[in-house]
This record gives structure tokens, sequence and C-alpha cells, in this order.
């Protein structure tokens, strides 16, 4: 499985999103399961969020980091991140609805960012097989209602 940090892209929408953007808290029933592993990253699925919106699916997607990551805030760094993402089944793609992201492993500690982005301005990122991205996508598309 590809190793890159897939939210490389998404800290830049970070950049951009501005400290106005909102995102939802964690609640304390959410199941996560875990869909994806490198040496470098964990990422797990909460199956209870998997929705269709229109002709894509959404969910809510941890992900646990070995090593901090660096933040769009100058000097922060975070171990985790809860992001909602929107999936592209059928043309294996997926983008960032909304993130935040958390000092410490497993949503824990001091929240570091968040960011939104509406309908209209979601930015696609391929999900290759054999990657973090295509692994979540498989798992995803293929637990999804009619999917």
């Amino acid at each position: 499985m590809d190793s890159r940090n897939p939210l490389s892209m998404i800290a830049i929408v970070l950049a951009l999103a501005g400290p106005g953007a909102l995102a939802q808290e964690t609640g304390a029933a959410d199941k996560w399961q875990s869909v994806a592993k490198t040496d470098n990253q964990e990422a797990f699925v909460n199956g209870s969020s998997i929705a269709t919106v229109g002709e894509q699916i959404e969910a809510r997607v941890k992900q646990n980091f070995a090593l901090p990551q660096p933040s769009a805030k100058k000097g922060k760094t975070y171990l985790s991140s809860r992001t909602t993402y929107r999936f592209d089944c059928a043309q294996r793609r997926m983008a960032m609805k909304e993130v935040r992201t958390y000092a410490g492993s497993d949503l824990q500690g001091e929240p570091v960012q968040k960011a939104t982005s509406s309908d209209k301005n979601l930015q696609w990122l391929d999900a290759p097989d054999s990657t973090v991205f295509g692994e979540l996508l498989d798992h995803v598309c293929g637990a999804s209602p009619g999917g």
C-alpha cells in the first residue's frame, strides 16, 4: 500500500478555509473500523456515518499518524484527524467535505485546525488501488446502500 500522506492536499485546503470553518464534534457513540494501515498512518471508517448524498457517498474517517503532521497553522502539528469525505465510487475519487485535526492520537488533545468545503467547491482527489484513499473508497463504496 502506498504510504504517502494522503492529507497533503488537504493542508492546502485548510490554509484556504480560514478561521470561520466549522465541523461537528465527535460523538461518544462513534464506532471506528480500521480500513487501511501503513507504516505512517492508520485510517478508520465510522460505519454508521456512511450515507448516500445525491449520487455520491459520504462517510467520516479517522486517521492516526505515526509522526506529527504539519498544520496549516504555523508551528502547530497534529497526530490525528477526523474528516468527512465525499466518495465518487464510479470515478474512484474522493473529496474532503470537512476536517478537524487534533494534537493527540485518536482525536484526543487540543483541536489544532478545522475546515469545511461547500459542495460546489469540493476538490476531488484520485483514490488509486493499494493506497490509503483507495482502501477507504473500496470500503465505503462496498458498504454503502446499493454499493
